[in-house]
């Protein structure tokens, strides 16, 4: 699968979990059965961002693949 497919996939998966957070919060109430799921979504859009950033950026290196995987934990990173 090329770059620019992975990236669309990818920006279609962080749409997807940003809709879900959004109903979420749009009763501006987050109760108790909706945390985790939300916890959830927060993780997962960090691991979908980091992807997207790294695809962005081979694809501006000119590169036709990701040169070093993602990390498995990218939330633990600093910096």
């Amino acid at each position: 699968m090329s770059l620019k497919q992975q990236l669309a996939e990818v920006s279609a998966r962080i749409e997807a979990l940003e809709e879900e957070r959004r109903k979420i919060y749009e009763d501006s109430h987050v109760d108790m059965d909706e945390h985790p799921r939300l916890l959830a979504i927060n993780h997962d859009l960090e691991h979908e961002w980091d992807l997207k950033r790294r695809i962005e950026a081979a694809i501006a290196a000119g590169l036709d693949q990701l040169p070093v995987p993602p990390p498995e934990h990218p939330e633990d990173m600093v910096g």
